[in-house]
């Protein structure tokens, strides 16, 4: 995938350095490299973004709890003991999860698509 350019990207893209725990607007990066001589350019990998809703998955999170302990016990127990949970259970223990991160920090999330090149550089 070829890289976009920071100077051809609209001004209300949003992008965000790898590993970074923000997200800047390619005007907020311009203008840190033009007038205040920020040197993003050395920085590292620089990836427009996408932002997304994250919810927890209670099916997934069971099975993968019941996988995990499985090796400790008798041979088809995880395979009985997911046959035991009902679809109102995990509907409940939705219910529950979303409940309890509704309105945090943690549904809003992004992930990095497109790398970007700095092509901006302090005067």
């Amino acid at each position: 995938m070829e890289n976009l350019k920071l100077s051809q990207l609209n001004d209300d893209v949003e992008i965000s350095l790898e590993e970074s725990h923000s997200v800047m607007t390619v005007e907020q990066v311009k203008r840190e490299i033009l007038e205040l001589n920020e040197e993003h350019h050395l920085a590292g990998e620089w990836y427009t973004v996408n932002r997304i809703k994250w919810e927890p998955c209670a099916l997934s999170m069971v099975t993968q709890y019941v996988e995990d302990q499985e090796d400790d016990m008798y041979e088809d127990w995880g395979e009985q003991a997911l046959k035991h949970i009902s679809t109102e259970v995990i509907q409940q223990i939705q219910k529950l999860l979303n409940e309890a991160i509704k309105g945090s920090s943690v549904n809003d999330v992004w992930k990095y698509d497109i790398p970007v090149e700095i092509d901006v550089f302090p005067k």
